[in-house]
């Protein structure tokens, strides 16, 4: 132990050597400095003595009440436990074989044969079927010429030509023929179907009329078919006195 150590031990043994003697000294200072008690004088005076009391028997008291003693409940008696039967184990029935069919043999197909061109001879001629040739626009007839201009008045006609528009009634025949055909028991002995179709002056088709039937409904069904799938006819010439175009459809052999 260091000289500094020393000096630490003995300042503490001091104080507390200190601290015990303050602990000890101050309560005999208190008894000390305590003031005396006051002495308290009691003055007692002497009566005259109390008058006898007669008892007098009585009969016939009531017995005390004799306080309730309440009865705690009996004491169950303990609970046999019972006896708890380990459970039986399952019977565990081993799994049956399954059935296993043997496979059941593939059916062998029997070989494909190879093809092999057959000869001309062995080969089977069917019936060529042909199919509905559209009928050429016909030549157009002085007739028909004739009903375009059916309706112009005589003045009129005297200063139209008929021959000057037949390229244009060429035009308009190729054009509703390409989109007519006919039935195909139908033949040059069927009468012709004429039709009427209004225009306008480029062409565009506002109204279609049939104004001869062939007593056929078959063919004439076919006739207004092929008009109603055209819009547009050519355009008329500047100088063409009508608003309509007349075409019969026949057929030529």
């Amino acid at each position: 132990m260091n000289v500094f150590e020393r000096k630490i031990l003995w300042r503490v043994l001091g104080i507390h050597g200190a601290l015990i003697l303050l602990l000890i000294t101050v309560p005999m200072l208190r008894g000390c400095f305590k003031p005396k008690p006051k002495e308290i004088e009691i003055f007692i005076s002497v009566a005259d003595a109390a008058p006898a009391v007669d008892v007098a028997a009585v009969e016939n008291l009531p017995e005390p009440m004799q306080p309730k003693v309440e009865t705690k409940d009996p004491i169950p008696e303990p609970v046999k436990p019972k006896k708890v039967e380990p459970p039986k184990p399952k019977r565990v029935e081993p799994p049956k074989p399954k059935k296993v069919e043997p496979p059941k043999p593939k059916k062998e197909e029997p070989p494909k044969p190879k093809w092999e061109p057959k000869k001309a001879s062995e080969i089977k001629k069917g019936k060529k079927i042909n199919e509905p040739k559209k009928p050429p626009p016909p030549a157009i007839t002085t007739s028909d010429i004739k009903k375009m201009f059916s309706g112009l008045q005589s003045s009129a006609s005297s200063a139209v030509s008929p021959a000057q528009f037949n390229d244009y009634y060429l035009q308009v025949y190729n054009r509703l023929y390409a989109a007519w055909t006919p039935p195909s028991a139908a033949s040059a002995a069927t009468r012709p179907t004429e039709v009427k179709i209004y225009m306008q002056k480029n062409g565009q088709i506002t109204k279609r009329a049939k104004t001869e039937g062939s007593g056929d409904p078959l063919y004439d069904r076919t006739v207004m078919d092929a008009v109603n799938s055209i819009t547009t006819l050519p355009k008329p010439p500047v100088d063409y006195p009508f608003d309509y175009v007349i075409v019969t459809f026949r057929i030529i052999e």
